[in-house]
């Protein structure tokens, strides 16, 4: 489940950040995919954490993957137009 969920943002970012008039990915896509993988990264953390019984280190991966969802919500709330829908809101 995890995991199709990020590769959900990495769609729904290709969606609303590409235009059909440039061949090539736009930096900002670039950069949601970036924090994307940083919040993978951080979601493994946390179980990692959790599972060793790592207190700090799971606050840590806590406080890294808000930051990376945050990060790409920044990215992609501008995109959402309100004849589409809300913009989501931050972590």
């Amino acid at each position: 489940p995890l995991e199709d969920a990020l590769l959900k943002m990495v769609l729904f970012a290709s969606q609303v950040l590409t235009t059909p008039n440039y061949t090539g990915p736009p930096r900002e896509l670039l950069v949601a995919r970036f924090y994307v993988n940083e919040a993978h990264y951080a979601t493994n953390e946390l179980k990692s954490a959790i599972a060793s019984r790592d207190r700090e280190r799971a606050l840590q991966a806590w406080e890294f993957g808000r930051d990376s969802w945050n990060s790409y919500l920044t990215i992609v709330n501008p995109q959402i137009v309100p004849k589409v829908g809300d913009k989501i809101d931050l972590v």
